[in-house]
């Protein structure tokens, strides 16, 4: 009875910690869990044979892989554990349509997808972290069991969204068999770091299982004074409500502080200058006041109740509170980039450009949906609707300081950094969307398939500017409410459960933050991309592959107002053409392999008040990007010793059609480890040769320095 009654509230309830739910036919493991809208909690020791073959989660349906019309990249927990991964960056880059990491060792998450920016479409479990990337936000990869990227827009499924497309992170929930996982990890430049993974199934089933999961990690830079220290420590429970009901309830907290590498000079760098080289490692700020530190907590659950009718109620919530702090010195920009009081081209002026930068941002999430399959005019069809919605509150302080300069070929720190009266500003910026959707999955025969999605999002925006200068300014608040529809069809043939060929047209829709003459937050941004694609596969589902034609443009783009210094208009557009394709498979038993490759055909600015930027490169995206993986096992079983490697590069990247080129590389990895049955040790090694090279421009004047050979040796144990 105790039971019904807590289902039941449930159904009612809205926020507060996070859900976990599926259906019985969707088969997830250790390394394949799907999350919301539909989770399994069935295990398949198959699994750990198979790339992914499903994205629930990000989707929003169980539909395989193969048969989705739309090109989704699923990096499963194996695949992140081989990389080594500890940054998004890490995860991501060698995904076809994707390039990451170009503001360098900074501290927090920077990725394109498909030549546009989409560092702010990072979500968990199907939930947006906040509406702006910040320091404190860069996510936590140890706990999470994959990563999930859908490429193209994605409005249709989540509504505030860039066209580029969007990074889903499903996290490690509880799961029908205990056991125990730790690693011990040290590596180049004083890499500290343990993990745990801890599963507890007091009847060998996930529900009523308890996870436990964490990481603490400590770690110098190759830029002198530089560092990263992280810990984060996650507690999930899946509660027994019966036969009819799932719910999971998961929180996590994690601690960030890093002091911030900030690239280097162009001239002494990429280009040449008359005093000489710059030394890599040097750094630019004042490392006395440079720290940065972030607190995030989240909380959340997901709920489902399965009808005796045939519908399923799914619900997905989450509250996350960011508080970060941060110092740092810059150097200026523009025509003042250099001192004029030294001799040329060896002193970086700092004067009035340091900033103390807090953040305090609140986010609550929630989705709710109902969902069920049914027969009509001799036509299958799965039909899911739901509403969902989003609040976040980004309340920032920037305030302003001043040091002395600095010579990049004698440099002196521990120079007095002074508070700069009359120069700070606080800003409170909200964000509030409702969205509902309903998307109809259509079988028109066993081999055609279409889908058909529409969503109607009401959004509003505004910013408050607190306080100026020092002064208080209650009244000066900007307010914008837009509504907007968005949608996606797409057509998908499977000829023979191998081949599959697809088309699919999808739109996007997204706030706009910039204001016109008179002070009015612009109109929202709005995208569209036609994309055409092949799914293969082998018919033991061990091959994974797809190609992927597209056309995406970028609509709605705020510009310089050409006749109001300050304001923007609505005159932009961009375009980005390409065609991507990936494998992921298993084969004979004892080789997995993996391998991308991207071209853009174009990737420019196709309006612009300003007529010279028209026709221009996007800022540093590449034209073509690449990666090959491999892992082989001596022995036909996931037991025993193993071989690795990896290749990955990416072609040159520009800046506002600068003559400066960030140049080509390839980079070289190997691993080598053995795995018993309750330990395992494995040596790797990311940039083999220690090939310097560049990873982005941040301006005309400062380019990021690319990550440098890291060696790592893991020792795990498992029970």
């Amino acid at each position: 009875m105790r039971k019904h009654v807590l289902s039941s509230s449930i159904l009612c309830f809205g926020f507060s910690t996070s859900l976990m739910a599926t259906t019985n036919d969707t088969i997830v493991d250790d390394m394949h869990s799907d999350v919301l809208p539909v989770i399994s909690l069935k295990a398949n020791i198959n699994d750990a044979l198979m790339p992914a073959v499903h994205a629930n989660s990000a989707l929003k349906s169980d539909a395989p892989l193969f048969k989705t019309a739309q090109s989704v990249s699923v990096i499963t927990r194996e695949q992140l554990d081989q990389k080594q991964a500890n940054t998004l960056a890490d995860a991501i880059n060698g995904v076809a349509g994707v390039s990451a990491g170009y503001l360098g060792r900074r501290g927090w998450d920077d990725f394109f997808i498909r030549g546009q920016n989409s560092s702010d479409q990072i979500f968990i479990d199907g939930l947006k972290q906040s509406q702006s990337a910040s320091e404190g936000v860069a996510v936590e990869l140890s706990g999470m069991d994959q990563v999930q990227i859908i490429k193209g827009p994605a409005s249709v499924n989540f509504g505030l969204v860039q066209p580029g497309g969007m990074v889903n992170l499903v996290t490690k929930r509880p799961q029908s068999q205990t056991f125990v996982n730790t690693a011990l990890t040290y590596g180049s430049y004083d890499l500290k770091q343990a993990t745990f993974d801890m599963n507890y199934a007091p009847n060998q089933t996930a529900k009523g299982a308890f996870r436990f999961t964490g990481r603490i990690a400590d770690q110098d830079d190759p830029t002198d004074y530089v560092y990263f220290k992280n810990f984060y420590v996650s507690p999930s429970y899946n509660f027994d409500l019966g036969d009819k009901a799932d719910l999971s309830i998961i929180a996590s907290y994690q601690h960030r502080e890093y002091l911030r590498q900030q690239g280097l000079p162009v001239l002494g760098t990429l280009k040449a200058n008359p005093n000489g080289a710059i030394d890599r490692d040097l750094y630019i700020g004042e490392p006395e006041f440079g720290a940065y530190k972030g607190d995030v907590y989240r909380t959340g659950w997901t709920y489902q109740y399965t009808f005796d009718n045939g519908w399923k109620f799914n619900q997905n919530a989450a509250i996350q509170k960011l508080q970060s702090t941060g110092h740092i010195i810059f150097t200026q920009t523009g025509s003042s980039f250099w001192a004029a009081n030294a001799p040329a081209y060896t002193t970086l002026n700092r004067s009035n450009n340091g900033r103390y930068q807090t953040h305090d941002i609140t986010t609550y999430s929630i989705d709710n949906s109902i969902q069920r399959d049914f027969n009509l005019l001799n036509m299958v069809h799965n039909l899911n609707m739901g509403v969902d919605a989003m609040q976040t509150k980004d309340d920032y302080l920037n305030d302003r300081y001043t040091t002395g300069n600095l010579n990049l070929y004698q440099p002196v720190y521990d120079q007095t950094v002074s508070y700069v009266k009359n120069n700070s500003t606080e800003d409170i910026n909200r964000l509030r969307y409702t969205g509902f959707y309903i998307r109809d999955r259509i079988n028109i025969t066993e081999k055609i398939i279409l889908s058909l999605a529409g969503r109607q999002d009401w959004a509003q925006a505004s910013t408050q500017n607190v306080s100026k200068n020092g002064v208080f300014n209650k009244l000066a608040q900007i307010q914008n409410s837009d509504q907007k529809f968005t949608g996606n069809a797409g057509l998908l043939y499977n000829i023979n459960d191998m081949i599959a060929p697809y088309a699919s047209y999808a739109t996007s829709f997204l706030p706009n933050t910039r204001t016109d003459v008179s002070g009015n937050i612009l109109a929202p941004e709005t995208g569209k991309q036609v994309e055409v694609g092949l799914k293969l596969q082998s018919l033991d589902q061990r091959i994974q592959s797809s190609i992927a034609l597209y056309d995406l443009r970028r609509q709605n783009v705020a510009t310089v107002d050409p006749n109001n210094s300050g304001s923007y208009v609505l005159n932009g557009e961009q375009q980005t053409r390409g065609i991507e394709a990936e494998i992921n498979a298993y084969l004979l038993d004892r080789l997995k392999l993996s391998a991308s490759y991207s071209h853009l055909f174009d990737a420019k600015t196709t309006k612009d008040t300003v007529l010279t930027n028209i026709g221009l490169p996007l800022n540093n995206i590449p034209q073509n990007t690449y990666s090959l993986s491999s892992r082989y096992y001596l022995v036909e079983s996931d037991l025993g010793w193993y071989l690795g490697g990896a290749i990955r590069g990416e072609s040159s990247k520009s800046y506002n059609g600068l003559d400066t080129h960030i140049p080509s590389y390839i980079l070289y990895d190997a691993e080598a480890g053995y795995d018993a049955a309750h330990w395992g040790a494995q040596l790797s090694i990311k940039n083999l040769f220690d090939k310097d090279y560049y990873a982005g421009l941040l301006n005309s004047n400062m380019v990021t320095i690319g990550d440098p050979r890291q060696i790592n040796f893991t020792v795990k144990f498992k029970y």
